[in-house]
């Protein structure tokens, strides 16, 4: 409730007394004399510049009108080119899947886009996460359908591009609704200069915040027949988890905030839950409602702890990449619901137990942060055309991360070794899909002898790293992994040689180019390293031994690995499911990898080892004595991994 009561006490009651004045009697969001026809019919004019004019209300910065044009400009596109965009890249690129999800009450198609490949499985067979986001629900907020559509531009035309676009396209299925509220942002659009009502409190025209639907039918889109101008439904109140159960909604409709007759009764409404559906809901990961202004992200936390630490953890990694310039606008974690009030982020928070939040955009005060007057306290809704491009790139960048994160954890998926001397492959072993589960498929296995030079190739299941426009490896905005993070060793259990450092914290280690093993990437560019080492030549003196291979890596979001790729991760009731560390704990981290073991033998014919090693040690049999054991069979686990030769733990 907090929440909406700072939003609309900023944007109702306006950031300073306007140079126009109306007459209506203002009621928190709703007006007392909405048939006063000093009130009603009330009209006024957005200009750049001053006048003398009581009518006029004066931006200080040309007022943006829509225009025509396919491609992005700086400026605002009207419906009709935004609409033809987003079916132009439907139709080159079978990455674009547009699916109609219902229609608006005046019988506009309201249409969802599926973004990715068709199969709606990854590479590994596992059925494809979905992340869902929602634009323009506030008709006024004509930043939000530029962003969205920006993110459809930048996923359509990445699609391709071998790296992080391609990962996305093949592993998630991103639905996008851009224009949820056509009614009401087309008639915003007949009126780019000109609202009614109040300065204040700007109602139709330009500043038509609802829907077109009323209890009597459908509001005229005549700005100037004003006898219904103040009707509509609050699509951001008709929602359940927080429907009618504060006054941050109101049944008056006249109110800015009128939740509608009934928990989701609203065809735009529908229309969303049917785009949710195309994920399928059940998949969701990640809720996104694009609104403006005020700069901040109002996240629902709904009480289920570890959904609210991911919810966190995602929006500060996002917030990072624009330098935490957007605020944090988490809610109480009170678990029962009586923070929410009805917006879309509530319902997909409490019903999904998903992370979701609404996103509002720039500016964060209003268009004197631009130069503009501070005059109007609805200049945020109006951002000059010389900003909204740079807004558009730095959201498509912000939600490329979100989306990469969602995707999942990280896990090695494929790993050779090969002789220096003559490049024979002396190992080669892939996890592969079995129902549910993964198993290694070993398909190489044979003795790496002490002394010898070896190539040893690390694939993983996303591309880790980021490189700049010009192909240099730089951490992404905000985060903090780069070309120096990570590590990797080789371990010789049960025998008394020192592990062998592998240098994966350098750039020239990474992939760029297709090919696979030994020298290109496994799918997609920065998936995969070689790194050149030499085996020790003290080890397997006496008899074949195991040689385990140890990584400690994380993405670049800064998630850690998946040390158990024999479960793959999935999203159950707000959390990570499957994602364990080494000790075998599943839970939201991860940990190092220690699935892949080699050995070595003076012998190149040598049979390897019965046994294989493993990161988690076996729990000691109970000999009394107040549980002594317990803490010491722990100790070499908290004292940097010095492993220990265990029993087999086989993949299956």
């Amino acid at each position: 409730m907090r929440r909406a009561l700072a939003v609309l006490a900023m944007l109702v009651a306006g950031m300073a007394a306007p140079a126009a004045e109306g007459a209506c009697r203002l009621n928190g969001a709703s007006i007392s004399n909405p048939d006063d026809p000093s009130c009603r019919d009330a009209m006024f004019r957005y200009v750049e510049s001053a006048t003398t004019s009581n009518d006029e209300v004066t931006l200080g910065y040309p007022v943006p009108l829509p225009l025509d044009s396919l491609t992005p400009v700086d400026g605002f596109r009207t419906y009709e080119s935004l609409k033809a965009r987003h079916q132009e890249l439907a139709v080159m690129l079978d990455t674009v899947e547009a699916v109609p999800v219902g229609q608006s009450g005046m019988g506009e198609t309201i249409v969802a886009y599926r973004m990715g490949d068709s199969d709606r499985t990854t590479p590994l067979g596992d059925p494809e996460p979905a992340v869902l986001v929602n634009g323009t629900i506030h008709a006024r907020e004509w930043q939000s359908p530029e962003v969205v559509t920006g993110l459809m531009e930048m996923l359509a035309l990445r699609s391709a591009d071998g790296g992080i676009g391609q990962y996305l396209s093949d592993n998630l299925n991103v639905v996008i609704l851009p224009i949820l509220n056509i009614d009401g942002f087309r008639q915003t659009q007949r009126y780019p200069e000109r609202f009614s009502a109040d300065p204040d409190q700007p109602r139709d025209g330009r500043m038509r915040r609802k829907n077109m639907r009323y209890d009597g039918g459908l509001v005229d889109t005549d700005l100037d027949n004003t006898a219904d101008n103040f009707q509509g439904v609050d699509l951001n109140r008709n929602n359940e988890h927080g429907y009618g159960q504060n006054n941050s909604s109101s049944t008056d409709p006249v109110s800015l905030i009128n939740r509608g007759p009934a928990i989701a009764s609203e065809p735009e409404i529908l229309a969303l839950q049917a785009a949710a559906a195309l994920a399928p809901a059940g998949q969701l990961r990640l809720y996104v409602d694009v609104h403006s202004f005020s700069q901040i992200y109002f996240a629902p936390l709904t009480g289920n702890s570890r959904r609210d630490e991911l919810t966190v953890q995602l929006m500060q990694r996002m917030r990072a990449v624009t330098n935490f310039k957007y605020r944090d606008g988490r809610s109480t974690a009170s678990g029962t619901g009586n923070d929410a009030i009805g917006t879309t982020a509530d319902y997909f928070a409490y019903e999904y137990q998903v992370p979701s939040w609404t996103l509002e955009l720039e500016p964060l005060n209003g268009g004197q942060d631009y130069g503009g007057t501070a005059s109007h306290g609805h200049s945020g809704f109006i951002l000059p055309d010389s900003e909204i491009a740079r807004v558009r790139d730095e959201q498509a960048q912000t939600h490329l991360l979100g989306f990469y994160r969602q995707a999942g954890p990280p896990n090695v998926v494929a790993v050779e070794v090969r002789a220096a001397s003559d490049g024979q492959v002396v190992y080669r072993a892939e996890w592969t899909g079995n129902g549910g589960r993964r198993s290694l498929q070993v398909s190489t296995n044979m003795a790496l002898l002490p002394g010898a030079q070896y190539r040893l190739w690390i694939a993983f299941s996303k591309p880790m790293r980021w490189r700049d426009e010009n192909g240099e490896m730089q951490p992404f905005a905000g985060q903090t992994v780069g070309a120096d993070s990570g590590s990797a060793r080789l371990e010789f259990p049960g025998q008394n040689v020192a592990s062998l450092p592998l240098r994966i914290d350098r750039a020239a280690v990474w992939n760029m180019a297709p090919g696979g093993a030994p020298d290109g990437y496994h799918r997609y560019a920065d998936d995969s390293l070689s790194v050149d080492f030499t085996l020790p030549a003290n080890v397997a003196e006496r008899s074949a031994q195991p040689v385990m291979l140890v990584l400690d890596n994380a993405d670049l979001s800064g998630q850690k690995l998946d040390a158990d790729p024999v479960t793959p991760v999935s999203w159950t009731n707000g959390h990570w499911s499957g994602f364990e560390n080494e000790l075998g704990e599943e839970g939201d981290i991860g940990g190092l990898d220690c699935s892949i073991s080699f050995f070595a033998a003076t012998d190149a014919n040598a049979n390897p080892p019965a046994d294989s090693p493993s990161c988690k040690p076996a729990a000691p049999t109970s000999t009394g004595g107040g549980g002594g054991g317990a803490l010491l069979w722990l100790l070499p686990m908290l004292a940097g991994f010095s492993f220990v030769s265990a029993r087999p733990r086989r993949a299956t």
